[in-house]
C-alpha cells in the first residue's frame, strides 16, 4: 500500500509541479510590476479616482511592457548602443557586480533569445571517447569546412556547455526537433520515447561502423 501511494505520489506531484512553479513565477512577475509601476501611476492627478484598483493594476502592465519596448527599441540606436556600452565597461570595472551582471546576461541571453535560430540542427558525435556518443547542437555549418561548429550543453542544466569542433565525417545529423533534443539533454535521457532510442541506437551504431571502416584503411 505504502509503494502504490509513494509511487502515485510522484507521479502526481510530477505533472502538478511545473504547473505550480510556472504559475508562482508568474504571479511574482505580475506582483512585481504591480509593485514597481503603481506608485508612479498613483502620482498622476485623478487617475486613482478614475479607475478602479483592476484597471489600474492592467495600466500598471501595460506600462511596464510600453518601457520595455521603448528601452528595446533605444538599444538599436547610435545612442542607446553607445549608452549601454558605457554602462557595461562601467560595470565590468567593479569586482563582484560584473560576476552577476555577466552571469545574469548569459542566462538572460539562453532563456531570451530565440534558440530555434541560434541551434540549426541536432546532432549525434562521438564524445568524449571512441565508443562514447553524445548529443549536441550545430550552430555553425558553412558548406565549404569540414568541420561543424557544435554546442554541447550539460545535464540538467543546458545554459552551460561546450563549444566543439566536429569533424562533418564523424557526426550525424538527427531528423528531431530541436525542442526534442533539448528535452532529451535536461532530462537525462529519461523522457524518451522508443522511436527516439531506436533512432539514437541505429545512428550510434552508424557512426561506429564508420570508424571501424575508417581504422581498417589506415
Amino acid at each position: 500500500m505504502w509503494r502504490w501511494m509513494r509511487r502515485h505520489f510522484l507521479t502526481g506531484l510530477l505533472a502538478v509541479a511545473p504547473l505550480a512553479i510556472t504559475a508562482w513565477v508568474l504571479v511574482k512577475f505580475y506582483e512585481l510590476i504591480d509593485a514597481t509601476m503603481r506608485p508612479w501611476l498613483q502620482r498622476i492627478p485623478g487617475l486613482t479616482e478614475a479607475y478602479p484598483e483592476q484597471a489600474l493594476t492592467m495600466i500598471a502592465f501595460v506600462s511596464f511592457l510600453l518601457v520595455i519596448v521603448v528601452i528595446g527599441l533605444a538599444t538599436r540606436s547610435l545612442v542607446g548602443v553607445a549608452f549601454f556600452n558605457l554602462v557595461e565597461r562601467v560595470i565590468d570595472r567593479i569586482p563582484v557586480v560584473k560576476t552577476i551582471f555577466s552571469g545574469t546576461k548569459q542566462i538572460a541571453s539562453v532563456f531570451l533569445t530565440d534558440q530555434r535560430s541560434a541551434f540549426q540542427k541536432v546532432l549525434l558525435f562521438e564524445y568524449p571517447r571512441a565508443g562514447t556518443y553524445s548529443i549536441g547542437f550545430v550552430t555553425r555549418d558553412e558548406p565549404d569546412s569540414r568541420m561543424l561548429n557544435v554546442f554541447l550543453p550539460t545535464t540538467p542544466n543546458p545554459t552551460s556547455g561546450f563549444m566543439l569542433l566536429v569533424p562533418r565525417e564523424q557526426a550525424e545529423i538527427l531528423p528531431l526537433a530541436i525542442e526534442e533534443g533539448v528535452k532529451l539533454i535536461i532530462s537525462g535521457g529519461s523522457v524518451m520515447s522508443l522511436e527516439q532510442a531506436e533512432l539514437l541506437q541505429a545512428a550510434a551504431e552508424r557512426l561506429a561502423r564508420h570508424r571501424g571502416s575508417v581504422e581498417e584503411t589506415t
